[in-house]
């Protein structure tokens, strides 16, 4: 018999949910995209993306091209600069949410199977404390993490069907994935758990060939035109060099070239926030018991661990940003679980037990997000940002400015190159007519520096932008022995 019609308001209430979860979700994926400050690497990576669609490869060949193809792609079609990478990259996470609910409607249910997409749509994933997100700048993850989702639902499909164009289709997106970032090679680990089925072993090697060709054929195209075998050759050295070195980092107030194995768990729980990590623990102890399919389970499962084993225990790096690259596992295998504790069933104590945590943890969820929201709202430029506008508007003479205690990618979009000192042994050779620095135990400041604006002196002024401070000079800054002074 076929299936009965919908009323027209249930439709509407079929209906509502997804457009609530996905409103709210583009909003938070692209609304006020253009004006936080820029992130870490993100001009590296813009920049790289406009040399390689002019035919310019030599920037930044520690990384695989994809992404900055892409980003170079959109500033093309749509003007250079961040704002274009920025924004694709948030519709491209907003496909994410989609495909994540296409993925699971067959699995969980139509109404379900919102709530791994909600948990990916409208949680915090940043690196200061749950409110910001770091899917809103343009950076090598959530390109990597885009193509990661759509190999594995296009390879659970093909698991589903058996219609070899679907693993065609997840070989193409895995090898987008690898050749936007390389680490994304460890989750291939988890596709071993669709080949232990029950169908001939003819055609799953087929299928199998097939996916390693797609690609094979899709990472070497995308690597031809930077020199295949110089560009890997390349990558590979850089990034072993790398490993070897270590990377200064602090974790848990300590700083050192070598964190500790357990550093990205700490990043995931700073990065998110205690309420996120909270629902994000409760819904994967639920996948654990309740979550269906439980093969699904396994499959997200078995690449996250495979994921963690090398961040944790393979890799002597570990940065803020490093658990974006799983925390799409973490949201849809959470979704699973809380749908498993919300799916209709017989009555008991337990049961109701369990509706009532995946209910109240969806509540949280709205919290979460709503506090996200009003975050997304108000985000602004900040710091450094603000200097150039600071120095500009007071009536002090403009020129050279000495900045202590922070990155280069922190100060360098906002000053002219030409006007930045960074090394107070150069004062005499410059016109430095203000001093900005940061606190960060990563990059100290110099004892030269310290002690002069600890000073309180006539002819400096102190102004305080967010989390940096300005120290603007009436007269020229010059050295005095081991000492910095006005010059008078």
């Amino acid at each position: 018999m076929p299936a009965p019609e919908l009323s027209s308001s249930s439709r509407w209430a079929r209906w509502l949910p997804v457009a609530v979860v996905f409103l709210w979700g583009a909003y938070l994926c692209l609304w006020n995209i253009g004006s936080a400050n820029q992130n870490a690497d993100e001009g590296i990576y813009v920049e790289a993306g406009w040399d390689y669609v002019h035919g310019d490869f030599a920037a930044n060949r520690e990384h695989p091209p994809t992404a900055k193809y892409l980003f170079g792609v959109v500033q093309l079609m749509f003007g250079e600069g961040l704002l274009a990478p920025r924004i694709f990259v948030g519709l491209l996470t907003l496909a994410v949410g989609v495909v994540i609910w296409l993925w699971l409607r067959r699995e969980v249910g139509f109404t379900l199977a919102l709530i791994p997409a909600a948990l990916w749509l409208l949680l915090p994933r940043g690196v200061t404390g749950g409110a910001e997100r770091l899917d809103r700048f343009a950076l090598l993850e959530p390109v990597m993490v885009a193509f990661t989702v759509f190999a594995m639902a296009a390879a659970w499909v093909w698991f589903r069907t058996e219609r070899w164009p679907w693993i065609v289709a997840s070989g193409v997106f895995m090898g987008l994935a690898i050749t936007a970032k390389v680490s994304a090679a460890v989750i291939l680990v988890g596709f071993l758990v669709l080949l232990v089925a029950r169908r001939p072993l003819v055609r799953v090697l087929r299928d199998v060939g097939l996916f390693v060709i797609a690609l094979v054929v899709t990472a070497v195209a995308l690597y031809l035109p930077m020199g295949l075998t110089d560009a890997v050759g390349y990558m590979l050295q850089i990034q072993a060099e790398h490993n070897a070195a270590g990377h200064l980092i602090t974790v848990a107030g300590i700083t050192g070239p070598f964190p500790p194995w357990w550093a990205n768990l700490w990043f995931t729980v700073v990065g998110v926030g205690v309420p996120t990590a909270v629902v994000l623990a409760v819904g994967l102890v639920a996948a654990v018991v309740v979550g269906r399919p439980r093969r699904l389970v396994v499959f997200i499962g078995t690449a996250l661990g495979a994921l963690l084993a090398f961040h944790l225990f393979g890799s002597n790096v570990a940065l803020p940003h490093y658990y974006y690259a799983w925390f799409w596992m973490l949201a849809v295998l959470a979704g699973l679980g809380l749908a498993g504790l919300l799916r209709p069933g017989p009555r008991g104590l337990l049961v109701v037990i369990g509706r009532v945590v995946g209910i109240l943890a969806l509540l949280l969820v709205v919290v979460i997000a709503a506090r996200l929201s009003v975050y997304t709202w108000q985000e602004r430029a900040a710091g450094m940002a603000l200097v150039e506008d600071a120095l500009d508007e007071d009536p002090a003479p403009n020129g050279d400015v000495l900045v202590a205690g922070m990155a280069p990618w922190e100060y360098e979009p906002y000053i002219e190159e030409d006007e930045i000192v960074g090394d107070p042994a150069l004062v005499d050779t410059a016109d430095i007519r203000a001093i900005v620095i940061k606190h960060s135990p990563r990059f100290g400041i110099d004892p030269r520096i310290q002690s002069f604006v600890d000073q309180a002196q006539p002819g400096v002024r102190l102004e305080q932008l967010d989390d940096t401070y300005v120290y603007i000079l009436d007269a020229r800054l010059v050295s005095a022995g081991d000492t910095l002074v006005l010059e008078r």
